[in-house]
């Protein structure tokens, strides 16, 4: 069968099979879009979801599959949200509006940016987009200076919201053994680098006038152990004047001192 013919008896098909469910449409109404609920978070995103929504959509609900997807990349790339439609029965649609979980303030080249725990992430100085539900930790501050936690490319990075660059993995079990610890919350930066091969955590801790820089290296302690170890220390200097160095980079010790400008600290060296 020659070529073009084959081709026309193709597009002669889909006509006739469009044109049988359009007369289906018009008898049962198949196709007719029956209701629409939207759950947001406020009535901003509401607002703005059904401002972006093609009016046309709301007609047949095959033509709204397409436009809602559409608006939920749109939204998604614009605002700090997750969008989700489902179909709860035949042309009955609810779509899901929530506000991204900020979990982390990363400075990163000289810009400071939002990380949800989504895994999006967003430049501060864009602010909470005028969401007040959304709480943006304010410390400890993240300074990433590892090329490791770097999972994409980072040199043309987008506006608005994108997937983050960061990988969290380090972070996670970082969090996960010292973010319960009761001094954790006078930490104000953390400083993420490498040294010798290993992670090296550098903590900026103050409390009532004193300020300690915390070397911390995985793999030297247990986490129990070297949050319970750096609870007795800090307890101990509270009556102490002046700052601190306390260096848990060493296998078998943790080393308290006052740090000269210029030496290089850790046991790692």
């Amino acid at each position: 069968m020659p070529l073009r013919r084959l081709r026309w008896l193709k597009i002669a098909f889909f006509s006739m099979l469009l044109g049988g469910l359009w007369r289906l449409n018009e008898r049962y109404m198949w196709m007719t879009m029956r209701e629409l609920s939207v759950n947001a978070a406020n009535p901003i995103l509401e607002e703005r979801y059904w401002d972006i929504l093609p009016s046309r959509s709301l007609r047949f609900w095959p033509l709204f599959i397409r436009s809602a997807q559409d608006v939920a990349v749109f939204l998604e790339k614009t605002t700090p949200v997750l969008v989700e439609t489902r179909m709860t029965g035949m042309g009955s649609f609810v779509t899901d509006i929530r506000l991204l979980s900020p979990r982390m303030l990363v400075e990163w080249r000289g810009e400071v940016w939002c990380v949800s725990k989504e895994g999006r992430m967003w430049n501060i100085a864009e602010g909470s987009f005028g969401f007040r539900e959304l709480e943006i930790p304010l410390r400890p501050l993240w300074r990433m200076q590892a090329s490791s936690i770097v999972c994409e490319n980072e040199q043309l990075l987008p506006g608005g919201v994108f997937p983050s660059i960061f990988s969290t993995d380090v972070i996670d079990d970082f969090l996960e053994g010292l973010g319960d610890a009761s001094w954790f919350d006078g930490v104000e930066e953390v400083a993420l680098d490498r040294r010798a091969g290993d992670d090296l955590f550098r903590l900026r801790y103050v409390r009532e006038g004193q300020e300690f820089t915390i070397l911390i290296q995985r793999n030297r302690l247990r986490w129990e152990e070297l949050s319970l170890a750096l609870e007795h220390i800090l307890n101990r200097l509270v009556r102490e004047d002046g700052s601190r160095l306390i260096d848990a980079t060493y296998r078998d010790r943790i080393v308290v001192k006052n740090l000269p400008a210029g030496v290089v600290e850790g046991g790692s060296r």
